[in-house]
């Protein structure tokens, strides 16, 4: 299930946000948004934190790629396939990163972010159609 604000995989006009050099992204990695003023209560919720970039309109939190799978994100979130993002317009800078990871994993949990994300703006998290897997089905004998 995707949300409402995935983007296109080929063509999609912005810039890539670009990690260090010294962190890898071997599950390659997407980018959630979300506008400045939730930024802030969105991290304070999170109990860590990979990379964000940010600008005057949006912080961008690193995800692994495809990580929009089984999450319905918020309408006030943008997923961005690639890290593909439009800065805050003509004289103003880009996203730039503001927070380095304190190991070096590049991402913040999906999940987590989205269960912060929800708890910012105060709505219940929407799975879905998802049913519980059973990891330990009961025998008959």
């Amino acid at each position: 299930m995707s949300g409402p604000g995935r983007g296109a995989r080929a063509g999609q006009r912005g810039e890539r946000l670009r990690l260090p050099p010294a962190l890898s992204a071997p599950l390659g990695y997407d980018a959630v948004g979300v506008s400045a003023g939730l930024g802030l209560r969105v991290r304070r919720a999170l109990p860590r934190t990979g990379c964000v970039f940010t600008d005057a309109e949006r912080w961008w939190w690193i995800v692994p790629a495809q990580a929009d799978i089984g999450i319905a994100w918020s309408a006030v979130a943008r997923y961005s396939v690639g890290a593909f993002v439009t800065g805050p317009g003509a004289g103003h800078p880009g996203p730039r990163l503001t927070h380095w990871p304190d190991d070096d994993v590049p991402y913040t949990h999906p999940v987590m972010l989205y269960i912060a994300l929800c708890s910012a703006v105060g709505i219940r998290p929407d799975w879905g159609d998802s049913s519980p897997v059973d990891v330990f089905p009961v025998s008959s004998r």
